[in-house]
């Protein structure tokens, strides 16, 4: 009977571990998630930049929305030909947001 109720603890012991180990692998899908629509993000608008380097200084924002990210915000800023994005959000249940940021070169042909 002992060595039943051993076994028993252990197994529980292991399911509960399985149990965890799987919702902080949930956990860090969505973190992977919500960096790749960032970079997403931050590459697009680089692109943008990119075709019309002429007028650089058009598309600086501060703290502009981005609905696709929780809490998203994007801030560009431009000094010359350097452009730097920087993409923020707020997870659902985190303590601390999350930035993305990208600077890029914008010279012409």
């Amino acid at each position: 009977m002992v060595e039943v109720l051993v076994s028993m603890l252990l197994f529980s012991m292991s399911v509960l571990a399985l149990v965890r180990a799987l919702g902080i692998s949930v956990r860090d899908a969505g973190e992977i998630e919500y960096r790749a629509v960032a970079a997403t993000i931050a590459d697009t608008t680089i692109g943008r930049m990119w075709i019309d380097r002429g007028n650089l200084d058009a598309h600086a924002v501060d703290e502009e929305e981005v609905p696709q990210l929780p809490g998203g915000t994007q801030t560009v800023t431009v000094d010359g030909n350097v452009v730097q994005v920087t993409v923020r959000w707020q997870p659902p249940g985190a303590d601390s947001s999350r930035s993305h940021r990208v600077s890029a070169t914008l010279a012409g042909n």
